[in-house]
């Protein structure tokens, strides 16, 4: 049985942004649930929570509990980033 391990992550849009109100809103609103679905592929046991960040709406926290390597975690936040136009940023 591999170890689980847990991961911070803040996710945001940045200020300048192109993407429509509307649209930034709905990724954030799904971000849970479509991470989830990414992760699950790979890591069946994997668990994404989200919650809201103090820097407002465009902004959220993740926490991932996975047994998958950093360079398994890293593509995946990775595309993800590239296909909504997201930043995900590693917390300490």
């Amino acid at each position: 049985m591999s170890q689980k391990t847990n991961f911070s992550f803040e996710v945001q849009y940045a200020e300048t942004s192109a993407a429509a109100k509307d649209e930034r809103d709905g990724v954030m609103a799904s971000l849970g649930p479509s991470l989830q679905k990414l992760f699950a592929a790979n890591d069946p046991s994997a668990t994404v929570t989200v919650s809201d960040s103090h820097k407002g709406s465009d902004n959220k926290l993740i926490e991932l509990v996975t047994t998958l390597q950093d360079g398994e975690i890293a593509g995946i936040l990775q595309a993800f980033s590239g296909q909504h136009g997201v930043t995900v940023s590693a917390l300490e």
